[in-house]
């Protein structure tokens, strides 16, 4: 069975004990391999690797990759869709349409030496027309992010290609949903019925009991 937790770190009494128990609870034993999904912030990795000691693998989830290079590619086809835009095309266009392929298939190198040179090209760019300059500078400020995103995370990118036709795991999109349907829309700033960060964590815990179906009568208690 597919075991799920969920933990707002700041309601959690103690963060560290709880990830040893889920872990000791999905069967993982000291020695096992463990396999951690992240969005690159480094907290869950650090917590992890206090729990269960350095021999883990880390791997960058797609569904963050996959957003970013789809940032690139809009503000890319932004720039090339300018009335003054007189630089040649496919100096853009063909580098930003292989980028998800050289990620996918582990070329993650490859595919940040090529976002060096289109930051290069991006701010060549220097016009008198605010539109086709803003265009520019909009492009070349998503391809250094995606670049820093890439660098900082290198040596948790993999090749995603050979881990989905062997039927691993590359993303949490669902666990993402999530948070964003359920957690943020109670948690935003100016929410005047927002949730505690205590609340926010049981109703995390409930919501991974739910999706599990461990919601029992015996587990009532984690409702409450």
């Amino acid at each position: 069975m597919t075991r799920r937790f969920g933990m707002v770190r700041e309601g959690a009494t103690s963060p560290l004990e709880l990830i040893r128990g889920e872990l000791a609870r999905a069967g993982w034993r000291q020695g096992t391999s463990l396999t951690v999904l992240t969005d690159g912030e480094p907290a869950l990795p650090n917590l992890i690797r206090l729990a269960a000691g350095p021999s883990f693998t880390h791997i960058l989830d797609w569904w963050d990759i996959s957003m970013r290079v789809r940032h690139v590619e809009t503000a890319v086809k932004g720039l090339l869709r300018c009335d003054d835009f007189l630089g040649p095309e496919p100096l853009f266009q063909r580098p930003v349409e292989r980028l998800r392929w050289w990620i996918w298939h582990g070329r993650s190198r490859l595919a940040a030496t090529q976002l060096q040179w289109l930051i290069a090209d991006c701010a060549r760019i220097q016009a008198e027309n605010a539109e086709l300059q803003a265009a520019a500078n909009r492009a070349k400020a998503r391809c250094e992010a995606l670049h820093s995103y890439l660098v900082n995370n290198m040596n948790s990118l993999v090749d995603y290609g050979w881990r989905y036709r062997n039927g691993l795991p590359i993303s949490t999109s669902r666990a993402e949903g999530s948070v964003d349907d359920i957690a943020n829309a109670r948690m935003g700033k100016k929410r005047r019925m927002r949730w505690s960060p205590h609340g926010a964590h049981r109703m995390a815990i409930t919501r991974a009991a739910v999706l599990d179906g461990r919601l029992t009568i015996s587990y009532r208690n984690l409702a409450a």
